[in-house]
């Protein structure tokens, strides 16, 4: 950004010390979704004269049941507190990451099974590009002002249809093993706390009831085409080899 022209400054959501120096000036704002100092930052940004906030969630608030989901509750706490604030504010709720499955990228470089638990449930995948494109739109464009936007890619895909299609790019069979949700939660708090592990898997095992929804589509916010995943894939695919 310096190299652009624009001035840089820290703002560290967990450093509330930083939002009076980071917030000068500044009229709108593109927000990551951190609880932790959350009602500090709308004090600042009122004080600021911040205008608009936009505001990265997570279509995990949508869930059944997500006033008892880690994943979900962190996301929508931080939407409420903005929601009291005197800005505006625009919500973006992407589905699923396409750069989620860079965490097969060492299991398919080892030449071993990938474990992925709820193999089958099928997830809005969208490419981080799209986000990108959206959170520029709402940022600029006065029509979004105050939406909440479901962002959603092109496709709806399984795990196993993601895995396929990085097989078909690689020009190689891989492997994948389903492991039991006890099993998964074993290894995968080993990397992240048990409440939002939890959170996780019971987000995939609800996604079997997702379909393409038009309604979610990136492209009714930036006017183009969804990226696929396998435009995603096959940008990052010295990742996988």
């Amino acid at each position: 950004m310096a190299g652009l022209g624009a001035e840089v400054t820290e703002l560290d959501l967990a450093k509330p010390e930083t939002f009076d120096q980071a917030l000068a000036g500044v009229d709108r704002i593109f927000l990551y979704a951190e609880p932790a100092a959350i009602i500090d930052f709308v004090d600042c940004a009122e004080r600021a004269g911040v205008r608009r906030v936009v505001l990265l969630s997570s279509d995990s608030v949508e869930m059944d049941n997500a006033e008892h989901n880690a994943l979900a509750r962190h996301h929508a706490d931080v939407e409420k507190a903005l929601a009291e604030g005197s800005f505006s504010t625009t919500v973006l709720r992407p589905g699923t990451f396409a750069t989620m499955t860079l965490d097969w990228a060492s299991f398919i470089r080892a030449g071993v099974p990938v474990e992925q638990p709820f193999w089958e449930a099928r997830l809005d995948v969208i490419h981080p590009d799209d986000i990108a494109d959206a959170a520029e739109r709402a940022l600029i464009d006065d029509d979004l002002e105050g939406h909440v936007l479901p962002l959603g890619g092109p496709e709806v895909l399984s795990f196993h249809q993601q895995r396929d299609t990085l097989a078909s790019l690689l020009t190689r069979e891989l492997h994948w093993r389903e492991p039991s949700r006890e099993q998964a939660v074993q290894h995968l708090s080993r990397h992240a706390p048990l409440p939002l592990v939890d959170a996780i898997l019971d987000y995939w095992s609800q996604q079997p009831r997702h379909h393409h929804d038009p309604q979610r589509s990136v492209q009714r916010i930036t006017g183009r085409p969804g990226r696929t995943y396998r435009q995603w894939a096959g940008e990052r695919l010295d990742a996988f080899r």
